[in-house]
């Protein structure tokens, strides 16, 4: 026993004493100053600073993906605010709202993959591999993470997603895979089914070097923003419970929403 260590948590991530606050190696104070959140987002998740251009693609996809007006998480913190809690929770429990559906780049990331490793496994190119999976997956009735978006059907930020990466020399097999994909979709749906912003920030992220789990990671990161505004906003603008009957519209939680006309199961019945 005296030749262990006594208990500690055990990281490479960062230390500190009473003077010194050291992450990955840098002083805290250098880095202040001298890079941008997205190069320290890189930093502290990778281990190592990014190169300029990834550095300025990471930049682009936090910007791209920090607000989606009203989305399933932003809802969420709004129903927790009216509820009466506090910004941290509010945020906690908006962050619980991002799922399978809601800003999932790992999933797209993890698909990008699996069509990598089919080629290699069976000796197909990076396009025939892709059609292949696409084709399996409608035959499965089996939904593509990562392609289309029931809001914008071709979704807006893509295409600026796109451009970028190919503007900073990003762009390698991961989105030439995804671009074999939607170009497959063609002939297995009929029409095009086009890549969405989780879509790109998988395949544009796997480019970079980053892990699937690592790109979940900077979908929170850059998408908790937008979490804390609606938060701030319900607190600041809204009345509690969102029912209020003063308001130019009924509120979701009014009881005008909740009467019999909106409830359609057993009838009136005694014990």
């Amino acid at each position: 026993m005296t030749e262990k260590k006594p208990f500690a948590w055990e990281t490479a991530i960062a230390w500190k004493n009473k003077d010194r606050i050291v992450i990955r190696g840098y002083d805290v104070n250098e880095l202040t100053g001298n890079i941008s959140f997205a190069e320290h987002f890189h930093l502290v998740l990778r281990g190592e600073l990014p190169t300029p251009e990834v550095g300025r693609m990471t930049d682009a996809i936090m910007v791209n993906m920090a607000e989606h007006a009203m989305s399933p998480s932003s809802a969420t913190v709004r129903f927790a605010t009216s509820g009466g809690a506090e910004l941290n929770a509010a945020v906690a429990a908006g962050v619980a709202g991002i799922g399978r559906l809601h800003g999932t780049a790992d999933r797209p990331a993890e698909l990008f993959l699996s069509v990598a490793e089919r080629a290699e496994r069976d000796g197909l190119s990076d396009e025939e591999a892709a059609a292949k999976v696409v084709a399996e997956m409608r035959e499965r009735r089996e939904r593509m993470p990562g392609f289309h978006h029931a809001q914008h059907i071709r979704d807006p930020r893509t295409v600026r997603l796109m451009e970028l990466a190919d503007e900073l020399g990003i762009t390698g097999r991961y989105v030439r895979i995804a671009r074999a994909m939607e170009d497959a979709t063609e002939a297995v749906f009929g029409r095009r089914v086009w890549i969405n912003g989780p879509g790109s920030m998988g395949c544009i992220g796997l480019d970079m070097g980053y892990e699937p789990l690592q790109l979940k990671a900077l979908f929170i990161v850059c998408r908790s923003l937008s979490l804390c505004a609606h938060s701030i906003e319900e607190m600041t603008r809204e009345k509690g419970w969102r029912a209020s009957a003063n308001s130019d519209m009924v509120q979701p939680l009014s009881l005008e929403m909740q009467g019999p006309d909106h409830y359609d199961g057993p009838a009136d019945r005694t014990l």
